[in-house]
């Protein structure tokens, strides 16, 4: 048992390891990063990161509305729908940037793409703690299109300005998602809170404040 508890702890720590090094010094990260050694390393990292990034969330939300029985049971079936998700999304993504990469002249092979893609996933509880303040979520975005930059220069060795053409259009468009989400959503709760004044000040309506006391 006490050999089964070291090695876990010994590769989670390997884990916070790379996500400091990554997030601190990604070039440095990048020149050091094995380009064929497997799948099984940057899978578990897509889940693991996957599985933090919806605790969090729902950390927030339960926070923000507080959480009753059935949210919970629910929040209990996103912790396996989620990392289950961001896997077959991963290879997907890996796949765009497969083709970004030979097209600005990679010649590494999918594997690699795949590990540059799957190591970014440090960015998505780091963007979900930073969307917690509107729109500072698309410093995220912009993160993440640095990454992707340095991986061009370091893993794949490929021209800077089309990677960055290319890269630069899919953060746009994230980023053009994110803000009208945002917007969406703080609009929404501004009506709520217009329609709830205008129901309070109806004649006859409840005093909610005296309901509450």
């Amino acid at each position: 048992m006490s050999e089964i508890k070291t090695a876990v702890t010994s590769y989670i720590k390997g884990l916070a390891d790379i996500s400091a090094k990554l997030i601190t010094r990604p070039a440095e990260f990048f020149k050091a990063m094995p380009k064929n050694n497997g799948y099984m390393a940057p899978l578990l990292y897509v889940v693991i990161a996957s599985l933090l990034g919806t605790v969090l969330s729902i950390f927030i939300s339960m926070v923000a509305r507080g959480a009753g029985i059935h949210y919970l049971s629910m929040a209990a079936i996103w912790l396996i729908i989620v990392p289950m998700i961001s896997v077959i999304l991963s290879f997907f993504a890996a796949g765009i940037c497969y083709v970004i990469w030979n097209f600005t002249g990679s010649k590494e092979n999918f594997e690699t793409s795949y590990r540059c893609l799957a190591y970014t996933h440090v960015l998505m509880p780091i963007a979900i703690l930073l969307s917690i303040v509107p729109y500072l979520g698309l410093l995220g975005i912009a993160w993440w299109l640095f990454i992707m930059v340095v991986a061009t220069k370091e893993v794949h060795k490929a021209s800077i300005k089309p990677a960055l053409i290319a890269f630069g259009i899919i953060a746009a468009l994230a980023g053009l998602t994110y803000y009208n989400s945002v917007s969406s959503a703080l609009q929404s709760k501004k009506h709520l809170e217009e329609f709830t004044r205008q129901l309070q000040q109806m004649p006859g309506s409840p005093d909610l404040d005296s309901r509450e006391r």
